[in-house]
């Protein structure tokens, strides 16, 4: 027999396999299951909006001139009656000087008219006594007529002395008021030389600098009283019918991260034809943080419908993802879903999941797709 023939024959068979290990399946994870459900939601609506100053002025000077002091920037809060701005009114106080100086200038007419006036009173009562005496003379035929009818002419002209003293008074008197007149209206402009705040607020827009020429009804600073606000929201026209004066809606501010059921304060009349919406006003309270152009929303029910639901629990996010384990002949089985109007610790679900799937509450971090599990009560 030929061994070497025969060597690598004997080899093979004595090179067996060795046999792999058996690998064990990990022990069930120990979970808690629910059952997906169907109920009855409020259809709710949802509409943007803005929220402006109930309460908005543009606050401008009442003369022409050139700002001289600007003591108020856009963010500054104000009080009631502050002075914002200065307009250079060093005419209106030469103005001012000049209406006083012909004010004391008429002023000074009165004593002379006054003592024309009394002049000419003395000179007609004298005439009055004489021209009496004349008429008794008269008639007795003591005194010619001629006598008589000169007595009597100064009479009158004495009279006319008296209307006429009389009246330049009442001109002098009328040149003074007209000077008073003049004073008071020159007062009056530089008092307006100082712009002040209508009412307490802050300040959302500076219309112009210091130096800058204005004139009267020129917006200087926009200014917006503090603490009172709305929100303005466009609404579909097709929902108009949904609201009325009074109609509690839910609103939420972005910016604040706080909800108030609050009721509709009015809405506008007009309908933009473009867009087809109608603005839904709702007053907000008085918190800090609030000022105009935050962004806002409401929420209001309109209706309802069945919906299918599943416990928050039960939702893992990854990214933009949204699944749940669904329990399977023992498994957990790993489904995508797409959920909507979360409510209650619950959320709507859209697709992925029907009534009376049964999902797994709290599931592990490491349970993965295809693992056994055990229900626990």
């Amino acid at each position: 027999m030929n061994f070497v023939k025969w060597l690598p024959f004997a080899l093979l068979l004595g090179c067996g396999r060795t046999p792999a290990p058996e690998v064990k399946e990990a022990a069930p994870a120990r979970v808690r299951i629910a059952s997906v459900e169907t109920t009855i939601l409020t259809n709710e609506f949802e509409a943007a909006g803005t929220v402006t100053a109930r309460t908005t002025a543009a606050v401008s000077a009442r003369l022409a001139g050139h700002i001289r002091e600007l003591r108020a920037r856009e963010g500054d809060s104000v009080a009631a009656g502050q002075v914002i701005a200065i307009v250079d009114g060093r005419e209106i106080s030469t103005a001012l000087a000049q209406a006083e100086a012909a004010r004391a200038e008429a002023a000074a007419a009165i004593p002379e008219a006054d003592a024309a006036v009394q002049a000419a009173r003395a000179q007609l009562d004298l005439a009055n006594v004489s021209f009496g005496r004349m008429e008794t003379l008269k008639q007795s035929r003591s005194i010619t007529d001629q006598e008589f009818d000169v007595t009597q002419a100064q009479a009158r002209a004495a009279q006319a002395q008296l209307d006429m003293a009389q009246a330049r008074r009442r001109q002098a008197g009328e040149r003074v008021r007209q000077a008073t007149a003049a004073v008071d209206r020159a007062q009056l402009q530089k008092g307006d030389t100082s712009v002040t705040a209508p009412f307490a607020g802050i300040v959302t827009e500076q219309r112009t600098d210091a130096g800058a020429f204005v004139s009267p009804g020129q917006a200087i600073l926009i200014l917006e009283r503090a603490g009172e606000w709305r929100l303005d929201v466009a609404t579909d026209e097709s929902l108009l019918g949904r609201f009325r004066r009074g109609t509690v809606v839910r609103v939420t501010l972005d910016a604040i991260g706080e909800e108030w059921s609050l009721p509709v304060t009015g809405i506008l009349p007009v309908v933009d034809s473009a867009a087809r919406t109608a603005t839904v006003r709702i007053a907000l309270p008085g918190k800090a943080g609030i000022r105009s152009g935050l962004s806002g929303k409401i929420r209001f029910a309109a209706g309802e419908r069945n919906a299918v639901v599943v416990s928050a629990r039960a939702v893992a996010r990854h990214g933009q993802l949204q699944r749940v384990f669904t329990a399977d002949g023992g498994r957990a089985r790993w489904q995508l879903v797409t959920l909507g109007t979360f409510r209650d610790g619950r959320y709507e679900v859209v697709s992925g999941l029907a009534a009376g799937d049964r999902v797994v509450l709290d599931p592990p971090p490491d349970l993965i797709d295809g693992a056994r599990i055990e229900v626990t009560p």
